[in-house]
């Protein structure tokens, strides 16, 4: 028997007040990145600091480059049409 099937045989016993607590700590578990009882601070505080640009670069690769002239363009024609609404 693996793990969730050990904890679903468990929790299928319980009272639904219980059952719902330990529904509660599975989604504090997964927002937390699975380090039970630990803050975000705590976690990072816990990272090597090669782990820290690890991950500081794969967030940083997540969000899209944006092209210095299309954003200003972007700007400029928000400008203009506040500029005629106003």
């Amino acid at each position: 028997m693996n793990t969730a099937e050990r904890i679903y045989t468990e929790v299928k016993r319980m009272p639904e007040k219980e059952a719902h607590q330990v529904l509660e700590f599975i989604e504090a578990v997964k927002k937390q990145g699975a380090i039970p009882g630990k803050t975000l601070r705590e976690q990072i505080y816990c990272m090597s600091p090669e782990e820290l640009i690890q991950k500081a670069l794969a967030a940083q690769a997540s969000f899209p480059r944006v092209d210095q002239e299309e954003l200003a363009k972007e700007f400029a024609d928000m400008r203009n049409e506040w500029d005629r609404t106003s």
